[in-house]
């Protein structure tokens, strides 16, 4: 249980926190496709905590509703951590009747909050650890009751990597001076920095939270953050299922310290493999190195044959340097045009796509199939009932397309995040389609698109009748989706390039 600052905020704060709670509703309703009886069943959660009148029209200005955040004292980061512990359920009057999740749409509420009070995204992502970690630990002191040994072990080894870092960061020795329990503020430290002198105060302990101790309360939380069962890494395909036979989880970890779960997950896909198929993780362990102390980053390991065959492939197509020009010859041309190029290539440049037409084919089928298996997956919330945020390049994308096509058919609303395709080998043209998928994604759908992209321009076209392609041009038609250029010299470059496009679209630290 959190314990709410609330109490100590003036009447003027609160009738800023009811009107900022009111521009986020309206700035929700208007870019987003959202579920009324989910607005109005969160409305009414968030109304009774802070005693909102929901017919009021808001008597103050934004700007004025900032202000009065900001003096006497800035309390807007408290505010966050205070609509958070509501969301779970954390708070004291909410335990008779208590459901611990995190809906995206929920996460997508808060960073309007977030934007209305003048804060950045990584207000909300250092809200998210420090309530994260407390409901961890709570979770760890229970277990650790029961074994007496995990929580043991987390605090000797967490004291141990502090006690490094401490010898080479003087700016971590505050931690040592009552940041919190050893394990518990060690580990703070160490995921993220969040517990800072700024930070720490704001957060209390799970106190008084005798539910918390119960079987019951145990289940929520491990539901929470996906742990029952093993969660998504323990989640294994038992029997071919959909069509394929290899699918399963690997996470991206730091070894170097004990890993706490997060209130959020990002699922990665690779499109292809070039060098072993164990090494799907590869580019996801670079472009992560910052961020998966803290971050719960897992990456979908599929159908690895047909994806190193693929790679392989690439390799050999594009060293053939005649079917390169023509490549970069349909480039120049409209879309139309190079459609037509593809169909009529000469037969000795037909023949140098025999080289990757069967692994193309294989690998874009099997990742269709795959977005269906993972679909099961998160509908069973078996990655938590938690925010996930989905990524993937090449025909990984195809997984992740797939998916969110599966999940708008079942209605499955409020699990996805994010949304970020690289290098997409799928047709912009159909808006019912796009718009479908955009209604699953609560915050940003980002299409990175390379007009660089000859192997997309010929490979894609040789086995589609649409000329136009989301992986090589922007999609203006769907509300909802940006549309980021990126610079690489080519399709085969995706996976190397994955940490720069990230960063470039804000997703990971640069």
């Amino acid at each position: 249980m959190i314990d709410s600052s609330q109490p100590k905020w003036n009447q003027d704060q609160h009738q800023a926190i009811n009107t900022i709670i009111q521009v986020a509703f309206v700035r929700i309703r208007e870019i987003s496709v959202t579920d009324d009886e989910w607005l109005i069943g969160l409305w009414k959660r968030l109304a009774r905590h802070y005693h909102t009148d929901t017919t009021a029209p808001k008597d103050i200005p934004l700007s004025k509703a900032t202000t009065y955040l900001l003096t006497p004292e800035d309390v807007r980061f408290q505010v966050i951590l205070d609509l958070l512990s509501v969301i779970l359920d954390l708070q004291p009057e909410s335990q008779a009747d208590i459901e611990m999740k995190y809906d995206a749409r929920e996460r997508r509420f808060l960073l309007e909050v977030a934007h209305a009070m003048q804060l950045a995204p990584a207000d909300v992502n250092m809200a998210e650890r420090a309530v994260g970690q407390q409901i961890y630990f709570k979770l760890q002191e229970r277990n650790g009751a029961e074994s007496g040994t995990r929580t043991n072990d987390m605090g000797e080894s967490a004291s141990a990597a502090m006690e490094d870092a401490s010898r080479r960061n003087k700016a971590w020795r505050w931690v040592k001076m009552g940041a919190g329990a050893a394990a518990g503020g060690a580990v703070i430290a160490l995921t993220g920095g969040l517990a800072a002198p700024l930070v720490a105060p704001l957060v209390v302990g799970l106190t008084g939270a005798t539910f918390f101790t119960t079987a019951g309360g145990i289940a929520l939380m491990t539901g929470l953050f996906g742990l029952t069962g093993g969660g998504l890494t323990g989640w294994k395909l038992h029997r071919r299922t959909r069509g394929i036979d290899d699918f399963n989880f690997e996470q991206v970890l730091d070894p170097s310290i004990p890993h706490i779960p997060s209130l959020n997950c990002t699922i990665c896909v690779s499109g292809y493999l070039q060098d072993d198929a164990s090494l799907c993780t590869t580019p996801w362990e670079i472009a992560f190195h910052k961020s998966k102390a803290y971050q719960d980053i897992y990456c979908v390991s599929y159908e690895k044959a047909a994806l190193l065959d693929l790679g392989r492939a690439f390799k050999s197509f594009i060293r053939n340097e005649a079917f390169k020009y023509a490549g970069k010859e349909a480039l120049k041309m409209t879309a139309l045009q190079a459609f037509f190029a593809a169909v009529a290539l000469p037969a000795t440049l037909l023949k140098a796509t025999d080289v990757i037409d069967n692994p193309w084919q294989i690998a874009s089928d099997r990742s269709i199939k795959a977005g269906i298996v993972l679909a099961d997956v998160l509908e069973q919330r078996v990655h938590g009932k938690r925010p996930c945020t989905l990524i993937g390049f090449s025909v990984g994308t195809l997984v992740i397309t797939q998916c969110l096509q599966e999940l708008a058919e079942r209605g499955q609303f409020g699990i996805i995040d994010n949304v970020v395709l690289m290098g997409a080998p799928i047709s912009s043209t159909n808006k019912k389609l796009w718009m479908a998928m955009r209604s699953v994604v609560s915050h940003q759908f980002i299409n990175c698109y390379s007009p660089n992209d000859w192997v997309l321009a010929t490979v894609y076209r040789l086995h589609s009748m649409s000329t136009e392609v989301a992986g090589l041009s922007p999609i203006t038609h769907v509300p909802g989706i940006e549309n980021v250029q990126v610079g690489i010299e080519g399709h085969a470059s995706y996976s190397e390039n994955v940490s720069s496009i990230l960063s470039q679209v804000q997703l990971v630290e640069a």
